[in-house]
């Protein structure tokens, strides 16, 4: 089973309706300067003469000129020790203003991949492990058949790919980075794997003799699953079931929830799975809801796969290869959890440091 890591996106937040008086954006303004205040002239009157005669109205006071609009201040110039995200009506955005935000939403997930990447690459530096590019996609299509096995065409698997990993907001490059990394830890595994006589006789059973091929239905609840079960037991076709039910993305749109036939020793397939196909004896009987971690099954047996007639020293080349290959992707989770668990790891950004010491660190 092959470990894909979902890492989220930070998505731009705008502010509606007004962001506040203290908001910088209001401060380059300055308020309007009051009116000067207007004298009106006056006359003085002579003491020694009397009452004195009545004099024009005197004109009114021009009124006062409008104060001039103030300009917006100018924009600050920008800084030139630091990267320009943007400019917003000439005002420069600055990149560690994103970096900030990205780093206190998402960036632990991405921190922990990047640090599993580093400690992979120094092991196989340490070990003197030469990874290729052709390694690199041969694990890249290994990585197809385990998750897509039952597609053979090559484009219709890409395109399931590109589906999955837009569902769970995973980039292309993170997912070539996974790849690199798992075939640095393939190649460390390689050196560890042990194969001998019996290992290769109890494949040859899994390989060559009976199996049983199911179509599953995954819920997330019990009640789901017995809703699968009422729709059935009214006529519902089961095909029909898979889509409009299921929360795993298994089979084809051909043949939506079949499952690769499997022996009652085939490793990958939960124990609780394997024991209800082979308990079935008919085709298109159905199983009772099965519980496998938190999700429900409900499967539906498909075909009863005969022993195939094989000679065993004609298949023992196939055999040690597809061994191997089982136990390699087994170790190369073991070999990262090992690293992982003896790597020195400080973290020096403030923000991810307070992370890892509330317990978020790998």
């Amino acid at each position: 089973m092959r470990c894909v890591v979902h890492v989220a996106l930070a998505a731009a937040m705008l502010c509606a309706g007004g962001c506040g008086d203290s908001s910088p954006a209001w401060r380059g303004w300055s308020s309007r300067p009051a009116s000067p205040p207007v004298s009106l002239p006056t006359t003085a009157e002579p003491a020694s003469q009397p009452a004195p005669a009545p004099t024009p109205a005197a004109a009114p006071a021009p009124a006062p000129a409008p104060a001039p609009t103030p300009a917006p201040a100018p924009a600050p110039a920008a800084n030139p020790s630091r990267a320009v995200m943007a400019t917003v009506n000439g005002t420069p955005v600055y990149m560690d203003e994103l970096t900030e935000v990205l780093v206190a939403g998402y960036g632990m997930p991405v921190a922990q991949q990047l640090i599993a990447n580093e400690l992979v690459r120094q092991e196989v530096a340490r070990q003197k492990v030469v990874v290729t590019d052709a390694d690199v996609a041969a694990e890249h299509d290994a990585t197809l058949e385990g998750m897509f096995g039952t597609v053979s065409d090559p484009n219709q698997r890409h395109r399931l790919l590109e589906e999955m990993l837009r569902r769970n907001n995973v980039s292309r490059g993170q997912w070539e980075l996974t790849m690199r990394r798992n075939a640095a830890l393939a190649a460390l595994a390689e050196r560890r794997v042990i194969v001998d006589a019996n290992d290769l006789r109890d494949e040859f059973a899994r390989q060559y003799g009976q199996k049983r091929q199911v179509r599953d239905i995954q819920t997330a609840s019990l009640a789901d699953a017995q809703k699968v079960l009422r729709d059935l037991a009214a006529g519902a076709d089961f095909k029909a079931l898979v889509t409009k039910y299921s929360i795993g993305t298994i089979g084809s749109p051909d043949e939506p929830g079949l499952l690769p036939p499997f022996a009652a020793g085939t490793p990958g397939m939960p124990p609780a799975v394997r024991q209800a196909a082979f308990a079935m004896r008919k085709v298109g009987e159905v199983s009772d809801p099965i519980q496998v971690g938190t999700a429900f099954h409900v499967v539906q047996l498909a075909a009863i796969v005969e022993p195939q007639d094989a000679n065993f020293e004609a298949v023992k080349g196939r055999l040690l290869a597809l061994v191997r290959q089982r136990r390699v992707r087994a170790l190369q989770q073991d070999i990262l959890r090992l690293l992982l668990a003896g790597a020195e790891v400080r973290f020096v950004h403030p923000v991810l440091k307070a992370q890892a010491e509330k317990g978020a660190a790998p």
